[in-house]
């Protein structure tokens, strides 16, 4: 894939306020990056390790700041309305199952669900799930 960021210099006039290039990825670029931030291993915790970071940089030709200003803004503005927006439709089933009597496997309806109703971010969900699983497995043995 190629490494190059197309954009404008501050000396050809057609150039964004601060005088930088504008950080416009090229298309299969985005597409990877995208594919791998919702890939069932990674959509849970879209934080590439260091590790990742170089395969990813490797396969992209991108470079460490562009990867990681990429991931912060698409946290932001690509995976976590997805991911809520998911969370909110799994807890409807829930709760409309739950009016009918029925449960729904994976689901809780306690404490997380009116979280979640209330525009809770997904991350904050995320966080609450794995601080619940550290508490329990830390427990002594009864």
């Amino acid at each position: 894939m190629s490494s190059t960021v197309t954009g404008k210099s501050s000396s050809s006039g057609g150039n964004n306020k601060s005088g930088r290039k504008s950080a416009s990825l090229p298309p299969e670029t985005v597409e990877y990056l995208k594919a791998w931030m919702m890939s069932p291993e990674h959509v849970a915790h879209p934080y590439p390790t260091e590790q990742e970071k170089a395969q990813i940089m490797a396969e992209t030709g991108i470079e460490l700041k562009q990867l990681t200003n990429w991931f912060v803004n698409n946290r932001k503005r690509f995976w976590k309305p997805r991911v809520e927006a998911k969370l909110q439709q799994k807890y409807a089933v829930a709760a409309a199952a739950q009016v009918q009597g029925v449960t729904v496997p994976g689901i809780s309806t306690g404490s997380a669900a009116p979280a979640a109703a209330a525009g809770s971010s997904a991350s904050h969900l995320h966080h609450q799930q794995h601080h619940r699983l550290s508490i329990t497995s830390n427990a002594p043995p009864a």
